[in-house]
């Protein structure tokens, strides 16, 4: 149609440009192009030219078509009636009339429906809007909506259209819809060759189950990807997330997190701290740089018990136990069984039964750590080539066989149980309460409950102190129940200023109530240093050896001791014992590097949940495209009242202290 127009101008109607008029500032007038007729009339004693047509004027560049026209040339304003167009370059309006104030480069247009077009065929529908034709830019006022070619909508109260650098912006009561994703805004910009919208103030985003808010940011449609910055906050089913800057890629379901992290997974119990870090919700994997940490909490009664462990790297994520190897599943449950028992008191026992006395002990077997050089940072997973093939395991026996055949061919139902684990590399940091523990790395899974530390641990309970080549942690219902020490284990408790009592073994094992040390045994040619005092003043050094002893803890001190096979004794005056002698081989104390408070691995400050608030937001309505686009189909509501149960809501530890 716009072609035809052309093709018959050279016969139509023509009015050029006027000469520049150095009293008017050199205005430039409309030109019509094309007509059917144009007629002179007088009213009130201003002539106009009454337009028929299809017509067509033209300014600024701009090609205005319509049925019919009333044009005042003195004024140089043309109103234009009926399947009225306003066109310039890729960008088309259309609606009932518009008011063209030519001196101004300004369209007025109005009707019963305003629907702007562009280049990538986004509409944008309104009763109200204002076309600056010089600067090409369009606004919207009382109320408008955009739909692009793909069903998705942007709706505002008021917005702007730069048609040079195809940006929308709309302003006040923003509410958007693309794919699954609803949003609200203060305001929002979107560049439509991009397909990209910029978020510029307070935002509110729900996504499936998730729901992010932030202050600033943007949203790549094509890449499905996302960055939320200023205050940014995400709250799932499980979990809540705050950080300065939040990037999310929902393909891959991936958040890269930056400055003040903060991930409460009420599931698990777990927060995590830092200051740089990546994180997928389902199933939960989070790793963490720069200044991490982590709380492990449990709640009785409204009582709060808190691990603090912190490291120069962190890393944690959970797996079902069915999508784990089989064979690494055995092995921790096997652990799991031998963390359980008490092999010296077992020993003990068995001794006592056959009448043997203490005579022939044989060490008793610990659970055995991992192999080191089982990489740790994969998770294993279930792998087909271990599945038994011996054909002796297959049942023979028909009798045996099942006469259900859907129970026959139905597969086992994978188990979901939920395995955590815990990765720490470098300076790693433990605090709960009276004990604290130091090393170079730290592992943990939830299937043995072992927390392993390598590489010169040292943990400390009350006034005592142990090392070893390494130590594992046994956990019980999220409390600690057993510290066993692997090889070269030292224990040492300070007597006074100048002594300190000290018992070395090729291992050890501690055992813990409310995570106070209770009793630990030292087991394989053990040695002692004891100092005895009359009148709060060290008098003797008690040395000792034996093979095994058992040693209970009162209020934080030996109690009571007892020793088997092989004991030897003596004491000597302390003013009598040579330089030295009062420390057995490779002593070291290391309280210096001991955490005396929890700030001391987490100086972090816990948000309050922001949970019941978050699900208070009101969601997206869409008023104005349910007016402008009433055929359309409207936006899918997305439930978040799910997203936190009766068991998610509990209170947080009160972890401020």
């Amino acid at each position: 149609m716009f072609f035809n127009l052309l093709a018959v101008a050279a016969t139509a109607l023509i009015v050029q440009t006027t000469p520049a008029d150095t009293t008017s500032a050199g205005r430039k007038l409309v030109r019509l192009i094309s007509a059917e007729s144009a007629q002179l009339i007088v009213r009130d004693s201003v002539t106009y030219r009454k337009v028929t047509g299809p017509a067509q004027f033209l300014h600024n560049d701009t090609y205005i078509l319509c049925d019919s026209a009333i044009w005042n040339v003195e004024q140089n304003v043309v109103d234009a009636m009926g399947n009225v167009q306003v066109i310039q370059n890729e960008t088309i309006l259309y609606s009932d009339k518009i008011n063209y104030l030519a001196d101004s480069s300004l369209a007025k247009v109005r009707g019963n429906l305003v629907q702007l077009v562009d280049k990538e065929n986004n509409r944008l529908r309104t009763h109200f809007l204002d076309f600056h034709t010089k600067d090409s830019i369009a606004v919207f006022f009382q109320g408008g909506s955009m739909m692009n070619k793909d069903g998705g909508v942007i709706e505002s109260l008021e917005g702007i259209y730069e048609s040079k650098i195809k940006k929308f912006r709309f302003l006040k009561n923003v509410e958007m819809k693309s794919d699954s994703t609803l949003l609200k805004a203060d305001s929002l910009a979107y560049f439509s060759e991009l397909n990209k919208a910029l978020f510029l103030g307070l935002t509110h985003v729900w996504q499936d189950t998730v729901y992010l808010r932030a202050n600033s940011g943007w949203y790549e449609r094509d890449t499905e990807k996302y960055l939320f910055s200023d205050k940014a906050y995400v709250l799932t089913k499980k979990q809540e997330v705050w950080a300065d800057q939040i990037f999310y890629d929902k393909k891959t379901g991936k958040a890269d997190l930056v400055k003040e992290i903060q991930i409460v997974d009420t599931s698990q119990k777990v927060i995590f701290f830092a200051d740089k870090g990546n994180y997928i919700k389902e199933p939960l994997q989070a790793t963490l740089y720069e200044k991490p940490s982590m709380a492990y909490y449990s709640l009785s009664e409204e009582q709060s018990d808190t691990l603090f462990l912190s490291a120069d790297t962190l890393k944690y994520y959970t797996r079902a136990l069915g999508d784990l190897d089989s064979s690494f599943v055995a092995d921790a449950k096997e652990r799991y069984k031998l963390s359980k028992k008490d092999p010296l008191q077992t020993l003990i026992n068995n001794v006592k039964k056959e009448g043997e006395g203490d005579k022939g002990i044989k060490p008793p077997q610990l659970a055995p750590p991992p192999p080191r050089n089982t990489p740790v940072t994969s998770t294993p997973i279930k792998d087909s080539l271990l599945a038994p093939k011996d054909s002796l395991l297959v049942v023979k026996d028909s009798l045996l066989v099942l006469n259900d055949s859907i129970a026959i061919s139905s597969p086992p139902q994978k188990d979901t149980t939920t395995i955590r684990f815990t990765l720490a590399y470098n300076n790693v940091k433990i605090f709960r309460g009276v004990m604290q523990a130091k090393s170079d790395s730290l592992t943990f899974n939830s299937i043995d409950s072992i927390a392993r530390l390598y590489t010169l641990p040292v943990m400390w309970n009350e006034g005592s102190q142990f090392t070893a080549d390494s130590i594992q942690f046994v956990l019980s219902g999220n409390k600690l129940s057993k510290a066993e020490l692997m090889s070269n284990a030292y224990y040492i408790s300070r007597e006074d200023s100048l002594y300190y009592n000290q018992i070395k073994s090729t291992d050890m094992i501690g055992f813990f109530r409310d995570n106070k040390l209770t009793r630990f045994d030292a087991l394989g040619g053990a040695s002692l240093l004891f100092f005895l005092a009359e009148d709060s003043v060290t008098t003797m050094m008690n040395e000792k050896e034996c093979k095994f002893l058992s040693a209970t803890i009162d209020s934080a001190k030996l109690s009571k001791v007892k020793y088997f096979d092989g004991i030897k004794s003596d004491i000597f005056p302390i003013v009598s014992i040579e330089q030295g002698k009062d420390r057995l081989k490779g002593f070291t104390w290391r309280e210096s590097e001991k955490p005396l408070t929890r700030f001391d691995v987490c100086n972090r400050k816990l948000r309050p949940s922001e949970g019941e608030a978050a699900l208070s937001v009101e969601k997206p309505l869409f008023p104005n495209t349910r007016r402008f686009f009433p055929k359309a189909k409207q936006a899918g509501k997305t439930d978040l009242s799910k997203n936190k149960s009766s068991e998610d809501k509990k209170v947080l530890p009160d972890i401020q202290r």
